[in-house]
């Protein structure tokens, strides 16, 4: 179980990390019989069980053959999570964006959340693959509670329930990562999204073992990182090697940012890592051939920033809340809002337009 005695600032009850009451000016219960003639939307039923296989072809060694009718089980068997956490993840956001509505939204998503914790949503995983990338959706579930849980007045007992079952998750992605999962698998993308998670259960439950360990899952993989700022465990996927780059510093940069702007230290070694890393794969980006020289094969990454699906490329505005550079803003301007539905949704509302996420948090004296 975690350590749940208050510590640190992280702690504390204002800014971005407790649903940003500098952000707005909080609605209370009376928004809710404003918004009476409204009802919440008919969420998805919950998932409980998961059991899938890899999205790619047995005999593929890299992992860079699609096989595509298993992509397609994958896909079937997390559409439902998927669509419940874009729907409650576009409900958090707009509560955030406008006050009028901020309790009536909050309601809805802390009651759907709610359904899925009492139905012990994701609590029957039945192969590796599922055990293994499960974390991203309990994440994307964890950040859009966190951003309205001070939003609804009440809910007491849907709050509890909530926050208990994403501890019994917590304690079920640290106790798999470091005892159960493949090898391989411990130093690569996977392991960042379980750490992803884990930090923002950390904040909601107030964890500091949480915080450690998510520390420690950021440390053991960016010892790997190379000089040239490459990931070795994501180098290896052929064709896909820059997009699994991308798809790591997704969940690395986001909980990084939680962490930093949460009065944490990253050391200036470690930082320079992420910036090495982040500046390996932009420059892959404008010139895919950098990695394909790398990973041996052409890359499947279109060339230019502006050519990507804006949710591969949203956690830039996460990253931007950790350093200071105007060149990468102004890239980015022409392509916002960026959203990423398990980052927490709108990341350009969330870091960019949040006064408690602004740049330059590597480096700065904590």
């Amino acid at each position: 179980m975690p350590d749940t005695s208050p510590s640190r600032s992280f702690l504390r009850q204002t800014g971005l990390l407790l649903a940003g009451a500098s952000f707005l000016t909080l609605a209370g219960s009376p928004a809710l019989a404003q918004e009476g003639e409204k009802s919440c939307p008919a969420f998805p039923p919950p998932t409980v069980t998961l059991d899938y296989g890899s999205r790619y072809d047995e005999g593929s060694a890299d992992r860079s053959t699609l096989d595509e009718e298993s992509d397609a089980a994958v896909d079937a068997a997390l559409k439902d999570a998927d669509d419940f956490i874009r729907e409650i993840t576009g409900l958090a956001n707009d509560a955030w964006a406008n006050p009028g509505i901020a309790a009536f939204n909050a309601a809805c998503v802390i009651n759907g959340i709610h359904g899925w914790a009492a139905a012990d949503a994701f609590g029957d995983l039945q192969s590796d693959n599922a055990k293994m990338t499960y974390a991203a959706r309990v994440g994307g579930i964890a950040s859009a509670y966190r951003q309205v849980r001070d939003l609804a007045d009440g809910l007491t007992d849907e709050k509890a329930a909530i926050e208990a079952w994403l501890t019994k998750n917590g304690d079920f992605l640290i106790a798999y990562w470091d005892n159960d999962a493949p090898p391989k698998a411990k130093l690569g993308n996977l392991r960042l999204w379980a750490a992803y998670a884990v930090t923002e259960i950390a904040l909601i439950v107030k964890s500091q073992d949480y915080i450690n360990w998510a520390f420690a899952s950021h440390r053991a993989v960016l010892e790997t990182v190379a000089e040239d700022g490459s990931m070795p465990y994501e180098m290896r996927r052929g064709k896909y090697a820059l997009h699994y780059q991308l798809h790591a510093l997704a969940p690395l940069s986001a909980s990084a940012a939680l962490i930093c702007h949460n009065d944490y230290s990253y050391t200036p070694d470690e930082e320079a890592v992420i910036e090495k890393a982040v500046g390996f794969a932009l420059a892959g980006i404008e010139d895919p051939s950098k990695v394909a020289a790398i990973a041996g094969v052409h890359q499947s990454v279109p060339m230019g920033l502006s050519e990507q699906e804006p949710f591969t490329i949203a956690w830039l505005e996460a990253y931007l809340s950790l350093v200071s550079d105007g060149d990468l803003d102004r890239k980015l301007a022409p392509l916002r809002p960026l959203s990423n539905s398990k980052l927490g949704g709108d990341l350009t509302l969330l870091y960019r337009n949040n006064p408690a996420m602004q740049p330059g948090c590597f480096g700065k004296q904590k």
